[in-house]
């Protein structure tokens, strides 16, 4: 019975979410990099959206509205797709993740490992991550390096000119993949219980994507209530956006959030934050506890 115990004891190293994290990491690394092709149309997809978005800004022309932005929605609107180029893929692939371990087959395997759920998760955002920031780079920089903005008669590109906005736009774009990160483990541990998530998963990142300002200025909540663009704009996600904008179009590192120093809307980025993923932590850990007893952890 002790050789039956010993043989078949799992390996409590694969117990560390850490250790499960790092594998995890290195195996979609590995296993992204033997489909060359996917990464390739990825990328053309990305340079697709940058084209589309800023072809259909050319068409709309300079906005008049109350709430249109200081310079072209050719810039606006270009400026969204190069920001979500960094967050839509690994949210997606990451929302996804455990519902295609099922399909192949290795949850099972993965489980009797005794590997957890949280750590495939997160080693599936962090590789997915790697790939579309290298996407990013090789698509947006050449792109923003050509581009002039229109704001205010400048007449520079939208790269960063000086240390302070590149250091200050740092910590919200860490902050963006951070709440990303767990909205990506909060809507992919349900497919533990529910695995047909592809219009949840859809529906949210759209959602997410309206309330950072993705196809409107967050001024446009304004007229609704005077204090809810001051409350949105210190979501993670949506101060990268509108910090990517401020400092990248208009170069304008001065300017507040609605009201908001940039020292609080970084304090209460960070609390968010904590919140969202120690909430996520204990979300997907009660969710791969109750699959268990349902008996669907495995179910595709």
């Amino acid at each position: 019975m002790s050789i039956f115990q010993k043989i078949f004891k799992s390996d409590t190293r694969l117990s560390s979410t850490f250790d499960v994290t790092i594998a995890t990491v290195k195996r979609n690394l590995i296993t992204d990099w033997q489909y060359k092709s996917d990464i390739v149309i990825q990328l053309l997809w990305t340079v697709t959206n940058l084209v589309a978005y800023g072809f259909l800004g050319l068409a709309v022309g300079q906005g008049g509205g109350d709430f249109a932005p200081p310079y072209s929605m050719s810039l606006f609107l270009l400026s969204s797709s190069a920001y979500w180029t960094m967050f839509t893929g690994n949210y997606e692939e990451t929302a996804f993740c455990l519902r295609e371990e099922a399909a192949r087959g290795t949850m099972g395997y993965l489980i009797t490992n005794n590997v957890n759920t949280y750590g495939i998760m997160v080693g599936r955002y962090l590789s997915s991550s790697l790939k579309y920031f290298a996407i990013f780079l090789v698509t947006t920089i050449p792109t923003f390096a050509i581009i002039k903005t229109d704001y205010n008669n400048l007449g520079v590109n939208l790269l960063p000119h000086t240390a302070g906005e590149f250091f200050g736009l740092v910590p919200f774009i860490i902050f963006a993949y951070a709440f990303m990160l767990s909205t990506s483990l909060f809507i992919g541990s349900i497919t533990l219980l529910v695995k047909q998530t592809t219009t949840i998963v859809k529906i949210t990142l759209y959602l997410v994507r309206i309330m950072a300002g993705y196809f409107f200025t967050l001024a446009f909540f304004g007229q609704y209530s005077g204090w809810l663009s001051a409350v949105i704009v210190c979501i993670p996600i949506a101060s990268g956006q509108f910090a990517f904008r401020k400092y990248l179009i208009e170069h304008n590192t001065s300017a507040d959030f609605f009201g908001f120093a940039y020292w609080q809307v970084i304090l209460i980025n960070i609390a968010i934050c904590i919140v969202l993923l120690v909430g996520s932590y204990y979300f997907v850990k009660g969710m791969t506890k109750l699959s268990r007893k349902r008996g669907t952890i495995e179910f595709y």
